[in-house]
């Protein structure tokens, strides 16, 4: 339903209601100038009724306007009839200028023409019949047409402010749909604006999710791959304690042994002493002859031992050595692992990598140890083959010296040799323990140095492993958070 229509409908509701009015004025008119029959109440009743019920039942469609509007002009025309002769017939006769006017509120033009046909129609006839029941004073022809020209001039200014009306009417609804069109389309705009919106919020909050899942995978696999390389770790860290425990055990074994040894090396050295004692008065009957064998044989013998026992204290000090030399090997590789897993972790494995560049630093010392004492074991093996090579030529001498004084300080030069035999072996023995106790406290030092390592190796470890169990539980608290804002 257009504005037009709504309109009408409204104006239709009026002048069905002044219509009936109207009827009532005709009537009580009727009544109160006492004019006889009927037929003018009746008249009045109809035209009332008639429009009434094309309205109930047709709306303002054409024929009802139509209809009404000579209705409303015909009751007028009743009102002029009932008062011919009364002093307010002229101001009634005015009432056909108000009615044309009230029926503009149909915007409808072509009423005019309708009514204007209808009015100059009875004008006319009734001037020809009954002029009194038109103007007061009788015929005038005159009068008729001047109504009609104002009629007609009145009819045509309506008829163009009832087109200018109704053409504003259509251009305001033009208008009103136009701004209700633009009104969907700013609606619809809003609503696509909101939908692209939404799917765009839900768009980045699954980008999120989905990076934020990603993330979790990643830093779980990180946390994991650093959980994996601890264990090992550990128990490298735990192994070289382990080694270094039980060099420690079997140094201070050791030093117990050169101990006791030292110890019998004392009490031996007192015994040898007193036998020299005892054999003294027969050493110096032998003379010079049992003197100068002594002495070379002691000096034979002496070489001879010493080498001899050197050679096995080299060989043992070489299992020794070895035994360090593989355990540095080892810590420097671990140390060179928890540099590479340092270096995977940034910033977050610095401490961890200065530990292990600790570590490998002890490693490389303890192998610039080791290479020394390697290369003073082979100085040692380098002098002996000379000993043994002096010891063969000394033993030329000494059989000379032999056979010239075999028959004489036999006996004396058996036990004058033997009793020279045990103090060399004394000695050497004396300084082999020496040697060997000094050996056993570098081993020591090593051992604890390793151990230490081993400790700091184990607390980076550890270490190691808080930070990235920490790494791992705020990262999982950080999503938490994105996922509860996305």
């Amino acid at each position: 339903m257009n504005l037009v229509e709504q309109f009408r409908r409204r104006f239709g509701l009026l002048l069905t209601t002044l219509l009936w009015l109207q009827f009532v004025l005709v009537a009580a008119c009727v009544q109160g100038f006492e004019l006889p029959g009927a037929s003018l109440t009746l008249a009045a009743l109809a035209l009332a009724a008639v429009p009434t019920i094309l309205w109930q039942l047709r709306g303002p469609d054409w024929l009802t306007r139509q209809v009404s509007s000579l209705a409303l002009v015909g009751q007028v025309m009743l009102l002029v009839y009932v008062t011919a002769g009364h002093p307010y017939q002229p101001d009634i006769h005015m009432s056909f200028f108000a009615a044309l006017a009230i029926t503009a509120g149909w915007l409808d033009w072509r009423i005019f023409v309708t009514t204007a046909v209808a009015i100059a129609a009875h004008h006319a006839g009734l001037n020809l019949v009954y002029p009194e029941g038109v103007f007061p004073g009788g015929s005038d022809g005159r009068r008729v047409l001047l109504h009609a020209v104002i009629v007609v001039v009145q009819n045509s200014a309506l008829s163009w402010v009832v087109i200018t009306l109704r053409a504003a009417f259509i251009n305001a609804e033009a208008q009103s749909e136009r701004a209700n069109a633009a009104r969907l389309v700013a609606e619809q705009a809003e609503r696509d604006l909101a939908r692209t919106t939404l799917q765009a919020a839900l768009e980045r909050q699954a980008l999120v999710l989905e990076i934020a899942d990603d993330l979790e995978v990643e830093v779980a696999g990180i946390a994991g791959e650093v959980f994996a390389s601890v264990a090992p770790l550990r128990k490298a860290a735990s192994q070289m304690s382990e080694g270094a425990r039980r060099v420690q055990e079997g140094a201070l074994a050791a030093a117990t042994s050169s101990d006791q040894a030292a110890t019998a090396v004392t009490a031996a050295t007192i015994a040898t002493n007193g036998l020299a004692s005892a054999i003294g008065e027969l050493r110096e009957q032998v003379g010079a002859t049992s003197r100068v064998v002594e002495f070379t044989t002691s000096s034979a013998h002496n070489v001879l031992s010493t080498v001899q026992h050197l050679s096995r204290k080299a060989e043992d000090i070489g299992q020794i050595v070895q035994l360090i030399s593989t355990i540095a090997e080892r810590t420097n590789l671990l140390a060179l692992n928890a540099s590479i897993e340092a270096a995977r972790f940034g910033v977050q494995g610095q401490g961890f990598a200065v530990v292990a560049q600790e570590v490998k630093a002890l490693a490389s010392q303890t192998s610039q140890a080791t290479a020394d004492i390697q290369k003073r074991i082979a100085a040692i093996h380098e002098s002996g083959s000379e000993a043994v090579q002096a010891i063969e030529v000394m033993g030329g001498s000494i059989n000379s010296l032999n056979d010239v004084s075999a028959s004489v300080a036999a006996a004396i030069a058996q036990q004058d040799q033997a009793t020279a035999g045990i103090a060399e072996n004394i000695g050497s023995t004396a300084q082999d323990a020496e040697m060997a106790s000094d050996t056993i406290h570098r081993v020591i030092g090593v051992a604890n140095e390793a151990g230490s390592a081993a400790g700091c190796v184990s607390d980076a470890a550890e270490k190691l492993a808080e930070q990235a169990a920490q790494l791992d539980s705020q990262v999982r608290t950080f999503l938490q958070r994105i996922r509860q804002a996305a």
